[in-house]
């Protein structure tokens, strides 16, 4: 009976003859009080599914709901003799819904995310303190590859640094199987960094400071390194390392300052409108 009731609703929605004649109170389950109608499946089925895919998703829909409806009914059986009005948590937690839909609506139609690098520049240096480095940053290019590969042309673009010999040598790493970073522009945190390159560091901040490359092996692989800029624990970061975290702190305080300014605004015309009253 089950199988055959899934399949004639699945069909009715497959085939879209489920309309404004098919009635919306047509039981489809029920547990205890609470019945499941056709218009509520019909509803959480997804459009455009086979016959077969249809049939499956009703019957997953109509199980869940059923297992769901036999908790709550036992929750409500064992705590009838205690209190079980969520009203005041229901209305809170509508009003926590309503109020995060509305302003992120506001803020999406009227908030500035362009951010120049003479503002960026400027909040960085008003906000030094809160860009303190917990470990050391490095501005690094390297490659590591097979060692039975022949790293001649990695060493001179490396040693070299010339920008039309990286292209030559990400089309060697590619044919390779060498894994590469040569953009030169991010900066990793050290702790980052050794994790893609076991480099050993014994003086760490004499080996950070040279801009010479550096070739090692490990676990089969020969790896070349050159560090471009480096910035010391405990130092402020460079600008460059935190320009992404400054832009977020900055559209960050420009959401702020709009939403306060909205309630600011609701709140005079409220009053002024006659829309409250405080006995």
């Amino acid at each position: 009976m089950r199988a055959l009731l899934t399949t004639a609703i699945s069909a009715m929605l497959f085939a879209g003859c489920w309309n404004e004649q098919t009635p919306s109170s047509e039981a489809i389950a029920r547990v205890g009080e609470k019945q499941l109608d056709a218009v509520t499946v019909r509803m959480h089925v997804p459009a455009g599914l086979s016959p077969e895919d249809s049939a499956q998703a009703v019957d997953r829909y109509v199980d869940q709901w059923i297992r769901e409806q036999i908790v709550v009914l036992q929750a409500e059986t064992a705590l009838a003799t205690e209190s079980i009005d969520f009203e005041a948590e229901l209305e809170a937690y509508r009003n926590a819904l309503l109020l995060h839909a509305f302003k992120e609506r506001y803020i999406h139609d009227r908030l500035n995310t362009q951010v120049s690098d003479e503002e960026a520049l400027a909040f960085y240096t008003e906000n030094e303190q809160s860009f303190f480095l917990t470990d050391y940053a490095v501005r690094v290019i390297f490659i590591h590859a097979p060692a039975e590969a022949n790293m001649d042309l990695a060493r001179d673009a490396i040693a070299s640094m010339d920008s039309t010999g990286f292209l030559e040598l990400e089309r060697w790493c590619v044919e390779n199987g060498a894994a590469y970073a040569l953009d030169g522009t991010d900066w990793w945190t050290l702790s980052a960094f050794t994790k893609e390159v076991p480099m050993n560091f014994y003086r760490t901040e004499s080996q950070l400071s040279s801009r010479r490359p550096v070739e090692f092996e490990a676990d089969g692989r020969t790896y070349l390194v050159r560090f471009l800029e480096h910035a010391l624990k405990d130092d402020v970061a460079p600008f460059s390392a935190v320009r992404d975290e400054v832009v977020e702190m900055i559209i960050h305080r420009r959401k702020q300052s709009l939403l306060l300014a909205l309630e600011e605004q609701l709140v005079v015309k409220a009053w002024a409108e006659g829309q409250v009253e405080r006995y």
